[in-house]
């Protein structure tokens, strides 16, 4: 591996942890304001999955006991040709 792409490479590692801390940090601001404490036993777990020529990391709220607020999550990936960042944030404010 050349040079220039070891350095693309660790840009880009640095945008992804950057764009999923921000992603878990906004969910556990949303799961404390719905009072899931990691207190009571909620935790966010986090998978990946194939996108569109890229790597997604999801993140949602899970209680081994509790049901899981439909639609609060966060999706960080790496997606397309290009290897740009991006993340949505997404939570279901109709309960």
């Amino acid at each position: 591996m050349s040079d220039p792409d070891r350095s693309r490479t660790r840009m880009l590692a640095t945008a992804l942890a950057e764009e999923r801390a921000n992603a878990e940090a906004f969910l556990w601001r949303e799961m404390e304001k719905r009072g899931l404490r990691a207190a009571d036993g909620w935790r966010i777990v986090e998978f990946t999955r194939d996108a569109q020529g890229g790597t997604e990391i999801v993140l949602r709220p899970l209680h081994l006991y509790l049901s899981s607020p439909p639609g609060l999550e966060c999706v960080v990936g790496l997606v397309g040709e290009d290897g740009k960042v991006h993340s949505r944030c997404g939570r279901d404010d109709s309960r």
